[in-house]
């Protein structure tokens, strides 16, 4: 059974501060499809203490030049639970990259289990993308969890490219050789 696309019946609208917490239930289950596409991999916080740490971040974020909060809402029903949400910072450009002054950042994308794969995070993305353009900032990141090949594949089809890798390591694992 094919989903049905419902980028025709949403909104998409910046929260202000005083409404980030109405994104936690979106963040939790982010936390939770991390849990599940690293195995145990890597040690994942409960998902209470990262929406609490995360909060934090938020309201830094939203307190920013630049900083904004992207959700994906039912039409004509802006006050019910979000289908998704989009975070975005915009920092100065690094000194080697000659990438203009200020690039824009993706700190989270999420959607509801439920419509996953109906076009929202793709409208999200748009809505960011369009939002970053207006400003004249002309490149954007954004980190992914190796192991979710479904975002990965979501953020390529949107123009992502591989750029930088980064990897971990515990610091007590011992070295081979």
């Amino acid at each position: 059974m094919r989903a049905v696309d419902l980028t025709e019946r949403i909104e998409i609208v910046a929260l202000d501060s005083s409404e980030i917490d109405r994104v936690e239930g979106l963040w939790k289950e982010m936390v939770a499809v991390h849990r599940e596409v690293t195995a145990g991999e890597w040690p994942v916080r409960s998902a209470g203490d990262a929406w609490a740490r995360r909060r934090i971040d938020y309201e830094e974020i939203l307190g920013e030049d630049g900083g904004r909060m992207l959700v994906a809402l039912p039409a004509r029903a802006l006050d019910d639970e979000p289908l998704g949400y989009a975070a975005l910072t915009v920092r100065k450009s690094g000194a080697t990259w000659d990438m203009g002054e200020l690039v824009g950042e993706l700190e989270s994308l999420s959607v509801a289990a439920a419509h996953r794969g109906r076009g929202i995070g793709t409208a999200l993305l748009g809505a960011c993308r369009d939002s970053l353009r207006a400003e004249g900032i002309v490149y954007w990141g954004v980190g992914v969890v190796e192991a979710n090949e479904g975002a990965t594949r979501l953020y390529e089809k949107a123009g992502f490219r591989p750029y930088y890798r980064l990897l971990k390591a515990r610091i007590d694992q011992s070295h081979p050789g």
